[in-house]
Formats: C-alpha cells, structure tokens, sequence
C-alpha cells in the first residue's frame, strides 16, 4: 500500500547515521569535520548515481546501492589518499553504488540475528489489549519488518524500574501480541535496583514468579557500595541465581565518562562475575563512553584507562576470559563507532581479542538509535585489516565470528535455539511484511525511521531530560493512587 497523497512522507535521511543522536542516556556529540565530510560525499554520490540509474532520490537512498553508498563515503574519508586495504572500513568498491546485485549480496545475509537490547519508546505502562499503544506497534515495525532482526530483548532505561510491576506486565503483554502474530520474537528484561536492600529482592521473587522475564537489568549504582560488594551485589546476585534466572545485563558505559573505579566502569561487573561463575553478566555497552577516544590498542602498562579499556582492565585483574561469564554487548557502541572505523576496529578487535569470538554479543539500542538495518549492513561489511591483525593481534572478522555476534553468542547466554525460533517465525505475518517491504519499500505503510530516535543536540537532550522527569513523576503518581 503506497502513501497517499495526502500524507506526507519522512524527511529523506541517509540509511546510516553520520552524526548519530544519543540514545537519551548522553549528551549527543557534536558532528565531527569528518562526519559532515562523509555525509556531504553521501549527497553528492546520490544526486550522481539516482540519475544514472533512472530512479527517484528517494528510491536510490532506500536501495541497497543507497547503503553502500552511505558506508563507501564513510570509507573515502577514512581513507583519504591511504591504501583502502591498509585502513579499517567497509568491503564496498565504487561498482556496489551502480549494481544493485553486488550492494545486496554484501549488505544480505542470513544469520540468526539476536539484538539483546532494544527499548520501546518511553517506559511502557499498562495498556488494554485491544488497543497498543502506536509506539508498540512502532517497535514491531521498526524492528522486525525494516530489519534483518529475527529475535530482540525489550530491555529498560533506569526510569523503567521506577514504574514497578506495571512496565513488566506490559512488556510481558506486548511480548504475548508478537507472539500471536509474528511467534516468539521476544525476551524480556526487568528492571532491578540492588540498592533497595532487601525489599528488592522480595520484587524479584515477585517478577519471577507471575512473569516471563529472562534476565535482570541494573544501572550504575549511587552510592558507594557496587556489584562486587559483599553488602549489595552478593544478596542481588545469590537471589538472582537461586530464582534461576542467572542472567544479568549491566549498563556501564555512556555514564559519567570516569575512570576505572567510577561507578560507570565495568570493574565492579567483572569482579561480580568472578565471585558468581553460575550466573552471565552481560556489560551493556562494553564500557565505551561518548568523550573517550578509542583509537589505539590497549596498554597494559597504562596508569589509568578510560573506555572499553577499562573492560579490558577488569578481564586482566580479575584472571576471567574467552571462556568464564562475562560478555561484551555493542548497543550504541557500534553505532556511534561504525563512522569511525579506526576506532570500530580497536574496539571490536579488543574484545575479541580479550574475550573471544564466543563473547561478544549484538545490540543496537533501537529504537532510541533509529532503524537497526544500518548497523546491521556496517557489521556484514565491516573489515579489520591484516595491517591491524600484525600489529595488534586483533582476529580477522570472519563471516564464522560475524555470525557469532549477531546471534549465536546471545542466543547462548539466554537458552535459546535459532533453528527452533527460525522455524516457528519462518512465515508468520512479520515476514510476510518484512518480504513485501524488501520487494517494494512503498507496499508497507510504516513509521518515520527517525520518529523515535534521541536527542541530537545539548538542548535537545536538555528537554528530552526535563520532559522525561514530569512524565515518569505523572505515571508514578497515578500508580500510587
């Protein structure tokens, strides 16, 4: 079904985010010189190639010339007068923006694709079922018919948890309408705060009793007790493992930008980890942080880390590896860095290397971060050099490892079989819809990729603060009541 006329049709916007927007949870960057650089290069290549191919800007842009398009000019600027084969980038020649056969068969694929963090837009409340409200419906959009996405975890901002019961019985609710009419597609988070003391882990015997849920979700504590600690994390982390629900996934990264012992590290996970082998925590973002420059390897010698590397440090003291409890995920990690490929290349090439294949997992941060086909099509084409490989023993991403990431590593951690979620979904009304939409990008009515994105300036990310505190205040208060 096109659009009718009637109706306006999105702001035509690049299939890759050269200045990404924030996910809500920091301050957005400003874009770099290089960044409006590669977008400027995007444009110029459009205006060229849309006419000599015969079709329309927007046609084009939706094509898959249109995304190698976008991930050539991000290699161009990268490259500069360099040897493409020396520097991190895309496997993507100037043929792929004018054969649409070749874009696609670089850009496709045909993993089993898990993303373990997704959110719908602003925590979900408790609504009838007959009548979802237009973001979930959006979510399922969103995810699974504007992407190659076959499995998601809805996981919480740190506001969910403050919602109490109510947004895991919605959640639990929108996970039981996909399942009517797309099959099981979801797995479910609740959000936890280890700093309610004992009151907390009464809510989790609650939660765990009357909800599907298949993991815990914390933030970085206020206070000065952490996960490792005796007082907070080990009753959290024993209660967890005695309702066997032994999976936690902990955002640390994009949090405060401090150093190895702030509250926004990974070390306090680590260490968590290394006292709990039973239980697989996840670190939510792998540590990396907005203001942090990831382009170098990591240095063991180094008095303070910042960053992944403060992951990496944790791993190195506390002894744990490729093959103990504790896993890497990429939500907003990858899609701030995939316009940076040095930077892309030492942070997929630490964890792999520090973690292993086998522990590192796929998250995108969506819908905060838009539409998860971009990011998607990056890692499918994403290269780390040899040059790399040499000088720091990063592995080669091989379509073996890529595989692992999207998919298998995830589904491992949470007990899941691809081939058993791949058969019940394999024609179910989504992919009926995502195929159709494949076939022809106007057959589909769908929302506006970028209608839920974060903030994309200081002051937008200001009000988005401002508006996301009166209206949690207003939800809490008509709960009480």
């Amino acid at each position: 079904m096109s659009p009718r006329k009637s109706e306006a049709e999105p702001q035509l916007a690049s299939p890759i985010a050269f200045a990404p927007p924030s996910n809500g949870e920091f301050c957005p960057r400003p874009p770099s010189a290089r960044a409006e650089r590669a977008e400027a290069l995007f444009w110029r290549a459009v205006e060229a190639k849309h006419r000599r191919l015969g079709l329309g800007r927007r046609a084009f842009v939706e094509s898959a010339c249109g995304m190698a398009s976008a991930l050539w000019a991000i290699n161009q600027v990268a490259c500069g007068d360099g040897d493409r084969g020396s520097v991190p980038g895309y496997a993507i020649d100037d043929g792929m923006l004018e054969d649409e056969d070749r874009a696609r068969t670089v850009l496709s694929g045909s993993e089993f694709i898990f993303d373990v963090q997704t959110h719908v837009s602003d925590p979900l409340t408790p609504f009838e079922e007959q009548n979802p409200p237009a973001r979930a419906l959006d979510f399922i959009k969103q995810i699974f018919v504007q992407s190659d996405t076959t499995l998601a975890c809805v996981s919480g901002v740190p506001a969910a948890r403050g919602l109490g019961v109510g947004n895991v019985a919605a959640r639990t609710l929108l996970s039981q309408i996909i399942e009517r009419v797309s099959g099981p597609r979801l797995v479910l988070h609740a959000n936890t705060d280890p700093e309610r003391g004992a009151a907390e882990l009464d809510y989790m015997s609650a939660i765990a009793a009357d909800y599907p849920v298949a993991a815990w979700k914390v933030y970085p504590h206020a206070g000065s007790l952490l996960l490792d600690s005796e007082e907070l994390g080990g009753p959290f982390v024993e209660r967890a493992r005695s309702l066997g629900l032994n999976v936690i996934a902990a955002h640390r990264g994009i949090s405060d930008g401090g150093g190895y012992s702030s509250p926004g590290s990974p070390r306090d996970v680590v260490f968590a980890a290394k006292a709990a082998p039973q239980v697989r925590f996840l670190i939510y973002h792998s540590g990396w942080e907005s203001s942090s420059d990831e382009n170098h390897a990591y240095d063991p010698e180094a008095p303070e880390v910042r960053g992944v590397d403060r992951l990496i440090r944790a791993l190195e003291e506390s002894g744990l590896g490729p093959s103990d409890n504790v896993y890497a995920e990429l939500g907003s990690t990858w899609f701030n860095l995939l316009g940076e490929p040095e930077q892309a290349a030492h942070v997929l090439g630490k964890l792999l290397l520090y973690l292993g294949p086998e522990r590192v997992v796929w998250g995108t941060d969506c819908v905060f971060n838009g539409v998860p086909q971009g990011q998607i099509a990056a890692l499918r084409s994403f290269q780390i050099p040899e040059r790399y490989q040499v000088a720091f023993g990063y592995p080669a991403l091989t379509p073996e490892i890529r595989a692992r990431i999207f998919g298998l590593n995830g589904a491992q951690v949470y007990g899941i079989d691809p081939t058993e979620v791949r058969y019940a979904i394999s024609d179910d009304d989504v992919e009926r819809l995502r195929l159709a939409r494949l076939d022809d990008p106007r057959a589909v009515p769908l929302p506006d990729p970028r209608r839920y994105e974060g903030p994309r300036s200081r002051a937008e990310f200001l009000r988005l603060a401002l508006r996301e505190k009166q209206e949690h205040a207003l939800v809490r208060a008509s709960i009480r009541s």
